[in-house]
């Protein structure tokens, strides 16, 4: 049952919870995009590329929370980070500054539910036994099971050894347990950021 659901039914039900989150949110993400323009009138958009399934690089979308081109992946934001706008920190601590993701969703570069796409340079090969590449057999998630606990705070080699136990273990019901601590967990405002 669990394999039927990884290969037929998840896709689906993706793409139709996407297709409904972005039309009943649409004057929300209108609102944001606003609001984000009038603060400082840079892009609303925040673009980066990511590791997807089987490492393919795809263009991943969020709202754009950083003064325009105080970005720098080198360095993860952190409390108080003052490259972040006081819009973003809103989005950062409520997490609507991942709502574009639907849309990738939509195209097919990621899931609800899987291994949050990490950046290529983060893209750690095999070490050890431990199969590190099986993180990237299945779409990477708006969603995984660090953010049912950890979100930010968690260390990649946390992340990345939940991540492996997701791929290996995807079933309808470990999403929903996923789903609804990660939305606990989001109303909380838990790990906003790394420690």
């Amino acid at each position: 049952m669990n394999r039927i659901y990884e290969i037929k039914m998840k896709r689906k039900l993706d793409c139709a919870i996407s297709c409904m989150v972005l039309l009943f949110t649409f004057p929300l993400l209108l609102l944001i995009g606003i609001i984000i323009k009038l603060e400082d009138g840079g892009k609303i958009l925040f673009t980066q590329y990511r590791v997807g399934k089987n490492r393919v690089p795809f263009k991943i979308y969020k709202f754009r929370t950083m003064k325009e081109n105080h970005e720098n992946p080198e360095i993860r934001a952190f409390q108080g980070d003052k490259r972040i706008t006081r819009a973003g920190a809103f989005l950062r601590r409520t997490s609507l500054d991942e709502l574009p993701q639907f849309i990738n969703i939509i195209k097919g570069d990621m899931a609800i539910i899987g291994p949050r796409p990490v950046l290529p340079e983060e893209a750690r090969d095999e070490e050890g036994d431990f199969p590190y590449e099986k993180r990237f057999s299945c779409l990477p998630g708006l969603f995984c099971t660090i953010d049912m606990k950890y979100r930010a705070a968690a260390t990649r080699e946390l992340q990345f050894t939940m991540d492996v136990s997701y791929a290996e273990n995807i079933s309808f019901k470990g999403d929903m347990v996923i789903s609804v601590y990660t939305a606990v967990n989001v109303l909380l405002g838990r790990n906003i950021y790394s420690s």
